[in-house]
């Protein structure tokens, strides 16, 4: 299954009361440390490590598809609020770009009847298998969702509730638990496996999954103008010289 990415959406999170020799779900505060097999068409240079901070139900990593090049993006499941950050400061503040010079971060709400649209055609199937993934004992679970073309598709991933948000709002929108190992196409000929290699619990305090400061908040519509320019599609509409 596809990685599914949210940038709007309003959801009542699941509250779930397991105890653990970590945590209570939703309370857990910690880095997780993944490792990352690629398969495919591989390019050099991709990372073969991908950390992701938990503060109870707040989680932030760099963005996935530019792997921290461009910024990072923060999930709040307490105010239902997905934030990205960019820092462009790297741009000359002339020319096609002025103005787009600095550091800057969308948010923006979860808007929950898109939310439940999506998680309403994918369903979530214990096994009652388990393994042990960096000393938690995972679930196996079967995803089974519908591709572009209506097909069904299903993958296995493993999970926990012994840590992370009480509710996924990222991957898979709707799963009660943790991903400790999921699969990640990132187009026809590249994918990956995220695996959880290392858990550093108390290493992540409220403050590390908050903006930096420096940043300013820009508006989704100001952005998208932003990332046309950048690459090349012009300005917003109406922004063209008459002629």
């Amino acid at each position: 299954m596809k990685r599914f990415i949210f940038s709007l959406g309003v959801l009542t999170l699941m509250i779930m009361g397991s105890l653990s020799s970590y945590a209570q779900q939703g309370k857990w505060a910690g880095l997780v440390k993944y490792k990352i097999e690629w398969k495919g068409n591989v390019p050099q240079g991709l990372p073969t490590n991908w950390d992701v901070k938990v503060f109870e139900n707040t989680v932030s990593h760099v963005d996935m598809l530019t792997f921290g090049q461009l910024g990072n993006v923060i999930i709040n499941g307490n105010n239902k609020t997905v934030t990205s950050t960019y820092d462009f400061s790297m741009l000359p503040d002339e020319g096609v770009t002025e103005g787009m010079s600095g550091k800057w971060f969308v948010r923006s709400k979860i808007d929950g009847e898109k939310l439940q649209e999506v998680a309403s055609k994918i369903k979530y199937e214990y096994t009652g298998n388990s393994k042990e993934i960096a000393g938690i004992n995972c679930q196996e679970v079967k995803v089974i969702s519908k591709d572009e073309e209506g097909a069904e598709t299903s993958e296995l991933i493993y999970v926990t509730k012994e840590l992370g948000p009480t509710m996924d709002l990222e991957n898979y929108p709707g799963l009660d638990a943790f991903p400790m190992e999921y699969p990640v196409e990132f187009s026809a000929e590249l994918s990956a496996t995220f695996t959880v290699s290392e858990l550093q619990k108390g290493k992540v305090k409220d403050v590390d999954v908050m903006v930096d400061s420096g940043y300013e908040e820009i508006s989704e519509e100001d952005f998208s103008d932003m990332i046309r320019v950048l690459f090349g599609g012009g300005g917003a509409e109406g922004d063209e010289d008459d002629m």
